[in-house]
């Protein structure tokens, strides 16, 4: 049996998101640290142009354990992601959105797991979008469980604990959103300890999406061109 880790890094991409950022962040910081005295909370800020910029430098000037890591420019979630993974220095590795897509306290049901796991994935038990966005997500979470043969029940649902040698082994490569997909892919094919855990969808509450009418189609095209170039390289 392994040591449950004692230490946790959190990472957060954010892009103009300051109407909601600061309590965002505030939350995520407190939550954590109930549960890690040793803990890193990595804000990776992708240029963006409404003063989020500036209100994460402010947070990280006030507390303790918070970093930002800021990009040029707005160069996709999955580069952000790779940013945060490649900058952890914690035994763990949690990412949340600045939109809080999940309750936080998920985090403990994923904990005593990862004595025995190398990540805890997670599925939605509760989902209360309009069925239009339900059915487009079970069309695309059906097509990529096809056509890369994956186990997990949905690839996207964000709720994700990583053991951080687990991660940062992995050859991920995606820039988009992909990334969630391309992470469960990866851990497959690396024979990692996975469990997964239920945990609800939550509706942001502040703040605009910032994915395009298009995301859809652009997600689709990536799976995939991504599914013919492993087959490729197989």
């Amino acid at each position: 049996m392994s040591a449950t880790p004692s230490s946790l890094t959190t990472i957060v991409p954010v892009y103009n998101e300051a109407v909601g950022v600061q309590a965002a962040i505030e939350h995520i910081h407190a939550e954590a640290r109930l549960r890690f005295a040793d803990h890193q909370l990595l804000i990776i800020e992708s240029g963006s142009t409404d003063g989020s910029a500036e209100i994460c430098d402010q947070l990280a000037g006030r507390l303790e354990g918070v970093e930002v890591i800021h990009q040029a420019a707005r160069e996709g979630f999955g580069s952000a992601l790779r940013l945060g993974f490649a900058a952890a220095r914690k035994d763990l590795v949690w990412v949340v959105s600045s939109d809080l897509p999940f309750p936080l306290d998920a985090i403990d049901q994923a904990i005593p797991l990862v004595a025995e796991h190398d990540c805890v994935l997670s599925y939605r038990c509760d989902d209360d979008r309009t069925l239009f966005r339900k059915g487009q997500s079970w069309a695309y979470n059906t097509l990529a469980r096809t056509v890369l043969s994956l186990g997990a029940r949905h690839v996207n649902s964000q709720s994700k604990l990583y053991r951080r040698a687990t991660i940062q082994s992995l050859p991920i490569v995606s820039d988009g959103w992909l990334i969630d997909t391309e992470i469960v892919y990866r851990l497959q094919r690396a024979n990692a300890r996975c469990s997964e855990i239920p945990v609800p969808l939550t509706e942001r509450t502040t703040g605009e999406s910032t994915l395009v009418p298009t995301q859809p189609l652009i997600s689709l095209r990536e799976l995939l061109s991504f599914a013919w170039s492993e087959r490729t390289a197989a």
